[in-house]
């Protein structure tokens, strides 16, 4: 009787790992949502805009492009998030350059922070709402 249950109890190990990646793609956890791929527009993407991918992503496209995600300010600090058209963010402070075109960070306040390119200073405002919300309206 020893042999026998030691013997089923082996080969059901041997047949889980003989299963066993058909068997991990039922995954119990995974999502049940599949992702939808996005297509972007000619009209909401730079394509006309030439990026230098060696660049900093903060330096390859002009300010505008930037999304401000939050401002902390502290008696000792001003710092600003941003995001980049990539979707990866960013801590800037003062003095920090932003754009492709020399940029350079020259105000944070608690609604936004100011760029100061040669010509022009922009302002980018915080975001409190997601990006996502903003472009189903």
């Amino acid at each position: 009787m020893r042999i026998n249950l030691s013997t089923m109890v082996l080969s059901v190990m041997l047949s889980s790992l003989i299963t066993g990646p058909a068997v991990a793609d039922d995954n119990a956890f995974g999502s049940l949502v599949t992702p939808i791929q996005e297509t972007t527009s000619a009209v909401n993407s730079p394509a006309a805009e030439s990026v230098d991918k060696n660049l900093h992503p903060l330096l390859q496209n002009s300010v505008s492009s930037n999304t401000l995600m939050a401002i902390m300010i502290s008696p000792a600090i001003k710092i600003g998030l941003i995001r980049v058209q990539s979707g990866d963010e960013y801590f800037v402070r003062v003095g920090d350059l932003l754009g492709n075109a020399e940029g350079k960070i020259t105000q944070i306040t608690s609604d936004g922070i100011d760029v100061t390119e040669s010509d022009k200073v922009i302002s980018l405002i915080v975001r409190n709402r997601s990006i996502a919300n903003e472009n189903a309206e």
